[in-house]
């Protein structure tokens, strides 16, 4: 029997496609209603077939965005030029599968779960047995659930298969595509480690305080700093899950190990839990005050992943609220009182770091005159966005030379005078950033840039080295 003769009969989730549509749909479920998940168990009481016809209902998937595997997207491709059938043979919903075909314009003949039947496995192979013939098809796939499908087809052609379940596959393998795995520094990159430097803020009300000898602090900040990296490293996986379609519309964004298929849904799921779990192991080495601070952090964050990132004004303001909720834990974790005027500063400079992010995102947008994949902004915002920010960073200094006397106050110190040489630095880098942004050369998370900028770390080490000073400790 020729090829052309043979139909190859392509699986979707996991072997088209790198990721898993059912999770897809699920979450996207979710996002539109996070009560939606208590309908998922109640769907699937009903059985798989039925929960995938629920949710199929209720979300639209954007087949065109997402990640195909390239390798087999060119396999099916040329034996479509060959003459050869090919059919998509899938799990999924009839919804799903047909929006996949539509998309990718290869498929002569699509079979899909309906509300009643869920096709897998064994019911996929005994379909594919009574529509074409046992032993007349060849079958690409990539899971156990595969295994009875292949004692069904006349070749296997196997994808990302663990080599545990390769030697059950009774047909003869005459393809193999492996796809690289997750190495540790796909997952780094997942973590957003270099995220963890904002982190760093926890750090503030310890030097602030001018408490450099005081190491029992010093060991509660060291503490506090990984219990929130920990969690926020949680919150961004979690974030990456539900904002999955508007990172594959982005032009840097697509390539997150999420997004692109990298890591599956369903580990970037379980790592999330694990994250939080050692967060809150650390938490039990703390005081209960930063503990009950990064469980208002958490909270805050998931009201934003499922909400208040699509409302404009609002998100800005609440990434400022984040990045100042680390100063108040880096306070609680130490029993260090914080001044109003120094939450007030964080506030202000913060809001104005926030909408350097969004007004980065806009410029890149500015040219299609449309709004943001999960934003509220369209370019013609972007006057009073850059006027918000710019004014907000400017009183911030203003707040912060303020705060100067009450830093005296505190620290008793004779030296203090030497924070006023900080508003100037702080003048110099804030007018920088945000000229670089308006030049579009900044990149879009402005505290990952000044990690990367040496006039940013420059001006960074000489305000650590004036709050050395002013705090006496060098005389």
């Amino acid at each position: 029997m020729e090829n052309r003769d043979c139909p190859l009969c392509v699986d979707l989730d996991g072997t088209l496609v790198r990721t898993d549509t059912l999770v897809e749909t699920a979450l996207l479920l979710v996002k539109k209603n996070p009560f939606n998940i208590l309908f998922l168990f109640l769907w699937l009481l009903q059985g798989k077939a039925q929960l995938k016809h629920k949710i199929a209902e209720k979300v639209q998937l954007n087949a065109s965005l997402l990640p195909y595997n390239e390798e087999v997207l060119g396999l099916i491709e040329e034996e479509k030029k060959k003459g050869r059938e090919i059919w998509l043979c899938t799990a999924a919903n009839k919804k799903i599968a047909n929006a996949v075909a539509n998309h990718v314009g290869l498929f002569d003949k699509v079979l899909s779960s309906d509300n009643s039947v869920n096709l897998s496995s064994g019911k996929k192979a005994q379909k594919l047995a009574t529509e074409i013939g046992e032993k007349k098809f060849d079958y690409i796939g990539n899971s156990n659930d595969d295994l009875k499908v292949w004692d069904k087809a006349r070749n296997a052609l196997i994808v990302d298969l663990p080599g545990k379940l390769v030697k059950k596959v009774s047909a003869p393998v005459v393809v193999k595509i492996d796809s690289p795995k997750a190495t540790p520094k796909v997952w780094l990159k997942q973590l957003r480690i270099h995220q963890w430097a904002k982190n760093m803020l926890i750090f503030v009300p310890f030097i602030a305080a001018h408490q450099f000898t005081d190491f029992i602090s010093l060991n509660k900040s060291i503490l506090a700093f990984f219990a929130f990296s920990l969690c926020a490293s949680s919150v961004y996986i979690l974030n990456d899950l539900l904002d999955l379609e508007a990172d594959r519309k982005h032009v840097k964004k697509k390539f997150r190990p999420l997004a692109s298929g990298k890591i599956s849904l369903i580990s970037g799921a379980i790592m999330t839990v694990v994250l939080l779990l050692a967060s809150a192991l650390l938490c039990l080495f703390l005081p209960v005050e930063f503990t009950a601070t990064l469980a208002i952090y958490y909270i805050l964050t998931l009201l934003y992943s499922f909400w208040l990132k699509r409302k404009m004004v609002f998100d800005v303001a609440t990434l400022s609220l984040l990045y100042s909720i680390r100063i108040l834990a880096g306070g609680a974790a130490t029993n260090i009182i914080l001044s109003n005027w120094l939450i007030s500063f964080s506030m202000f400079i913060f809001f104005s770091l926030a909408i350097i992010k969004r007004v980065v995102e806009l410029r890149c947008a500015e040219e299609d005159n449309v709004k943001l994949a999960g934003r509220g902004y369209t370019p013609m915002d972007l006057p009073i966005l850059v006027a918000a920010g710019v004014s907000s960073g400017y009183i911030s200094i203003l707040v912060f030379t303020l705060y100067i006397e009450s830093v005296r106050l505190i620290a008793d110190k004779d030296n203090y005078e030497f924070l006023y040489f900080i508003s100037p630095l702080l003048f110099i880098w804030l007018t920088r950033i945000w000229l670089l942004t308006w030049r579009d050369e900044m990149h879009d998370d402005p505290v990952a840039f000044a990690l990367k900028d040496n006039a940013s770390r420059m001006i960074g080490a000489l305000i650590l080295v004036i709050f050395v000073i002013s705090s006496g400790i060098l005389q």
